[in-house]
């Protein structure tokens, strides 16, 4: 086949892939097309209701650019009815009636439009809320979670699925088979519902037995050890969630679940949710709800997917502001259980370009980094990882480069659900290049270092605390964080210091597609000794993840030579940044847009804002591809 044939072939396979799907005919399938869709009052009345969610899900629809058209079907017309009704009924307009549609076609009979007519009748209100079942040392907190009370407006949709969330409240405390139920009382007289929520907690639950599934190279033993989980230790759902999550912490596994025999109900919520059925068994003549008879002992299964043995992840990109451009690659290799199974061994490099623009004129260099570390999950604790790292960085700083060695153990521990806290001890060694030689006094004011070298020992410690709900794209949630990072001076080390810095981020979701993103950070670079504060430690701001003023990295004071007159950006020994953002991010688009006021200062001092603040604004739009993402940030300061 030639090259023409070849391309030929491409062009038709595309335009097969892309043509409409053919899909088997239903009954009462037309080829009459859906003009318009309209929910009008009866004659007199008017509408109170907003059927602007509802129109999605008919049965009838008119094509627009983005939903394709829903044609005329007579039995898909008498279905959108109840659809009408269903829709009012969720609401609490029990009194509402749907009248027949009006079919309207045109002269050629063509197309059609419906309007339909509805009568919404009132909007019943609660009348009272009763909790029955509930264990009397949990009963407060459950009746807490009712959001609502005698006199409110009816929502079925929130308030029925809300009997599972009561019962995985008990679920989490230990009360394996808890389950929930909703009933609705109707009061067609006195316009109100009574609402009723029934709890069978069943008994306290514990863990009868123990199996591991789906593990070949980590033993059971080991499995169930990092798990915590043990026969007749007492077995709740939020138990089972620390240990799927300590599971997955160790990276070993690309799944972990723990399945128990609980008779409750699982998988995704029901929609609509029925409130819960009952059998037979489970209600006396007198209608009260009979508890089910349960054993406390639970068979519980541990479910495991080992994750691949070796993982390679390599990525490229590019970053640029007017004062600089900056491209880089970048491979990582994860070799799980290498030497033995729950010890792993990663080993990652990156190389950078840099062109920096000062004055009119650039100058350009190459810099990378190389990282080996051992890891091993469950280190002396179950829940304490050990790590061995030895690693090689360059960072290219404005006026400046830091080429830096360090090596030596570390720990991390999984507190808590998203809280995380690391420290590591190392051997340090530090270099800066091309940074300019200052008179005395201004070392002395900025506390710079009167050498080039340092090395010595370096304590650095994190804790982080994330409640966001996604990690790349957050749009509601928070998280706190706080990095230090200490090198004692003397005889062990050429300087000494003390960095803090910590970073605060709340997001609140306005709607489906908006939200608010507030973000502020605080960092101090203290205990300086006679030989000064050398890179590394010292504070720079600015750039896409910053203070978006500035160019990456020139958030900083400058301290010039009183001899020579030459000033560099030599870091600070404080700093301040923080953000205001609006965010315009679509689910499942491949758009994204902002609009941002950032703020921010430097002090060479532990003043960050002796020389006054900055703040800029700005508009930002991004690409959201997995594969090549795409931002763009303009502002002016």
């Amino acid at each position: 086949m030639g090259t023409l044939g070849r391309l030929m072939f491409l062009v038709a396979v595309g335009a097969a892939g892309c043509a409409q799907p053919k899909f088997a005919a239903v009954p009462g399938q037309t080829e009459i097309a859906v003009s318009g869709v309209a929910i009008q009052p009866r004659a007199g009345e008017r509408l109170e209701v907003n059927y602007k969610a509802l129109y999605e899900y008919l049965g009838l629809r008119k094509k627009d650019p983005v939903r394709p058209e829903r044609g005329f079907n007579e039995y898909r017309l008498a279905e959108d009815r109840r659809r009408i009704e269903a829709f009012l009924n969720e609401a609490g307009r029990f009194d509402a009636v749907v009248d027949e549609p009006e079919v309207t076609y045109t002269e050629d009979r063509t197309a059609v439009s419906v309007t339909w007519r509805v009568h919404e009748g009132a909007a019943y209100r609660i009348g009272s809320v009763e909790l029955i079942g509930a264990p009397a040392d949990h009963a407060d907190a459950l009746r807490s979670m009712i959001p609502f009370g005698t006199g409110d407006v009816i929502s079925l949709e929130t308030y029925r699925p809300l009997r599972r969330t009561l019962a995985e409240h008990l679920q989490d405390h230990g009360y394996g088979h808890a389950r929930g139920y909703s009933r609705a009382f109707v009061d067609k007289t006195a316009k109100t519902v009574a609402w009723f929520y029934y709890i069978d907690p069943g008994p306290q639950t514990k863990i009868g037995s123990l199996a591991v599934e789906g593990n070949a190279k980590v033993p059971a033993d080991v499995i169930l050890e990092r798990a915590g989980l043990d026969i007749d230790k007492v077995y709740s759902t939020a138990e089972k969630r620390r240990a799927e999550i300590a599971l997955l912490d160790t990276g070993a596994f690309a799944s972990a679940i723990v399945l128990s025999d609980a008779d409750i109900q699982s998988g995704p919520p029901e929609h609509p949710d029925t409130g819960g059925v009952l059998a037979p068994d489970q209600v006396d003549p007198d209608g009260k709800i009979v508890p089910r008879k349960l054993t406390d002992s639970l068979a519980v299964r541990v479910i495991v997917v080992e994750a691949p043995g070796k993982q390679f992840r390599a990525e490229v990109g590019l970053e640029a502001d007017p004062t600089r451009v900056d491209s880089y690659a970048g491979a990582r290799l994860l070799l799980r259980n290498f030497i033995a199974p729950q010890h792993h061994v990663v080993l990652e490099g990156h190389v950078g370009y840099g062109v920096l623009i000062k004055d009119g004129q650039s100058a350009d260099g190459v810099y990378g980094s190389a990282l080996a570390q051992y890891l091993k999950p469950g280190f002396v604790h179950r829940a304490l990882d050990a790590r061995v790292t030895g690693r090689w960085r360059d960072v290219l700083y404005p006026d400046a480069m830091l080429r830096e060695v360090v090596a030596g153990p570390g720990v991390r521990s999984n507190l808590a659900k998203g809280v995380f806290v690391d420290v590591d001890a190392f051997y340090r060694f530090g270099r800066q290049l091309d940074l300019a030689a200052f008179d005395p006094m201004t070392s002395s004011t900025f506390a710079l270092p009167s050498e080039n070298d340092s090395r010595g020992a370096v304590l650095e410690a994190s804790i982080i605390a994330d409640r966001r709900n996604d990690r790349v794209e957050p749009t509601a949630g928070w998280l706190l964080a706080m990095r230090s990072s200490y090198s004692p001076g003397g005889s062990l080390g050429d300087h000494r210091w003390l960095s803090v810095i910590g970073d605060a981020r709340s997001f609140r979701s306005l709607s489906s597609k908006w939200s608010i993103g507030v973000r502020g950070s605080a960092g101090i670079v203290g205990l300086a000794g006679a030989d000064g504060i050398p890179l590394g430690p010292r504070l720079f701001g600015g750039g896409s993840h910053g203070m978006r003023g500035y160019g990456r990295d020139r958030l900083s004071p400058t301290a010039c030579d009183s001899m020579t007159g030459d000033c560099s950006l030599v870091g600070g020994r404080s700093l301040v940044e923080s953000s205001v953002e609006l965010r315009l991010l679509p689910f499942r688009k491949l758009y994204g847009a902002a609009v941002f006021v950032d703020a921010g200062a430097a002090g060479a001092g532990t003043n960050a804002f002796e020389n006054g603040i900055s703040v800029a604004t700005g508009v930002g739009a991004r690409i959201r591809t997995w594969y090549l993402p795409v931002g763009f940030a303009v502002s002016y300061r």
